[in-house]
């Protein structure tokens, strides 16, 4: 079975060193469509990427497909909740905007760098809020960037899976990379509680 397995990731790795342009527009479009539909398993496009692109590249791939595709899905969920639930929405709406009017990109770009909850959740609970698409991509980028830097950095050192078995949770997720993590959450935190 590790053998068919390897087999499979040596074949993909050759198709992409040899149309490596091509691969990498139908990865990246690949990507957007499955962070549109915010589906489960999202850690292992984001790691794919920078196995099979590399780190830099893997990373511009992770960052703006999650965020494009979340935009999508806010877009949509927006939409789908106005038209089904509209007198529910817009007083819901109206209450969690104001109270997040004064810091609203803090919670947005919290909202994202908290490790959990799963995408299509996130997308859900911004989606109830009014806030514009600019607003809610800026802030994707800047809270999605920790975790795609690390997935892309982690996937670009997986270079075949005999190494994948030499790592361990504790070296994927050093102290570096997470208290580097929770200084941002804190730092937000921090600014969100001294404008009120």
């Amino acid at each position: 079975m590790t053998e068919i397995i390897l087999n499979i990731f040596s074949n993909l790795n050759d198709f992409v060193n040899i149309y490596y342009f091509y691969s990498f527009i139908l990865y990246f479009i690949i990507s957007i469509c499955f962070f549109t539909l915010s589906l489960p398993g999202g850690i292992i496009i984001l790691i794919g990427s920078g196995f099979f692109f590399g780190f830099i590249e893997g990373f511009i791939i992770n960052i703006l497909s999650i965020s494009l595709g979340s935009l999508f899905f806010i877009i949509f969920s927006k939409t789908l909740l106005r038209k089904v639930f509209n007198k529910y929405y817009i007083k819901f709406s109206e209450k969690l905007s104001n109270y997040i009017k004064k810091s609203s990109y803090e919670y947005l770009i919290l909202i994202r760098l908290i490790i959990g909850p799963p995408l299509a959740f996130q997308n859900i609970c911004i989606s109830l809020l009014d806030i514009s698409k600019f607003k809610i991509f800026i802030s994707s980028l800047i809270g999605f960037t920790p975790l795609t830097l690390l997935f892309s950095y982690l996937g670009s050192y997986v270079s075949n899976i005999i190494e994948l078995k030499s790592y361990t949770l504790f070296e994927i997720l050093s102290t570096e990379i997470l208290f580097i993590l929770v200084l941002l959450i804190i730092l937000i935190s921090l600014r969100i509680y001294f404008k009120k």
